[in-house]
């Protein structure tokens, strides 16, 4: 079966209770946003995901449970990439060769891999650069192609749209979509999850709430009580429909203009 799944996930770090029995189900195709306080799991879920930590319950990408019986095999589906995930090379070209050549991929097909990139980011002036010469931006974005580029079926991204300018996210946003390519995006920013087609916000070692993104945004006074501000459509959209302006919540500007000057 496609999808992800957490069944009865319980997990303990240090004698303090970080899950316990959660349950979600992400569908197949279907993006994701993962929000919560901090300290309330968004990290831990990754690296369980990543097959880093032990746990009781049941994580299954794509069928397979996530254990060190399947570890290679889940790692391939999935690429986690954590703020901390070390560079391993000093140029650009070489970090986002490094795990092509270590997986034997022909130079054909190398060759049309980079081309994408470039067709998307024209980045190939950056090649030769080293990675401590980048700024902020291009670094981040450079550690989350070097997992994309090895075509996972999900990409997992530990808040790292925080350090990416608008025009970046929505680059990357089309380059995942063009490579199918699914994303799981842990966000501190509510605006982020416009991004993704359902969110799971954790509190307290469960689901405080989840399901398609615009019906959870639609749960105003269980966000904010979570300390969480309502995107500025979200939250626009709310104030118009309380004057009968419009009948609908829009997560974009344009679709709401068009529905106002009908």
């Amino acid at each position: 079966m496609s999808g992800i799944k957490f069944k009865n996930l319980s997990f303990s770090y240090e004698g303090k209770e970080v899950f316990n029995n959660l349950n979600f189900t992400l569908r197949k195709d279907k993006s994701l946003s993962i929000i919560s306080p901090s300290g309330h799991g968004k990290t831990t879920l990754l690296k369980l995901l990543n097959n880093e930590l032990l746990y009781s319950g049941e994580i299954t990408i794509n069928g397979l449970n996530v254990d060190v019986d399947n570890v290679d095999k889940t790692n391939e589906i999935i690429k986690v990439v954590f703020r901390n995930s070390k560079f391993i090379c000093e140029t650009v070209k070489d970090e986002l060769l490094y795990g092509l050549n270590q997986n034997n991929v022909s130079k054909k097909e190398i060759e049309n891999r980079l081309d994408d990139i470039n067709l998307f980011f024209n980045i190939k002036h950056l090649y030769n650069c080293k990675i401590v010469d980048l700024n902020d931006n291009d670094r981040i974005l450079i550690k989350i192609l070097s997992y994309a580029i090895m075509e996972p079926s999900y990409i997992a991204l530990d808040d790292l749209f925080l350090f990416l300018n608008n025009r970046t996210e929505i680059l990357l946003l089309n380059y995942l979509n063009y490579k199918n390519i699914i994303l799981i995006n842990v966000t501190s920013d509510l605006e982020d999850v416009l991004y993704t087609d359902y969110v799971l916000c954790l509190f307290d070692g469960k689901s405080a709430i989840d399901g398609k993104t615009i019906d959870v945004l639609k749960n105003e006074k269980i966000l904010k009580r979570l300390g969480f501000s309502l995107p500025f459509m979200v939250d626009l959209s709310i104030q118009l429909q309380a004057y009968n302006l419009i009948s609908k919540m829009y997560l974009n500007k344009e679709a709401m203009v068009r529905n106002l000057w009908k």
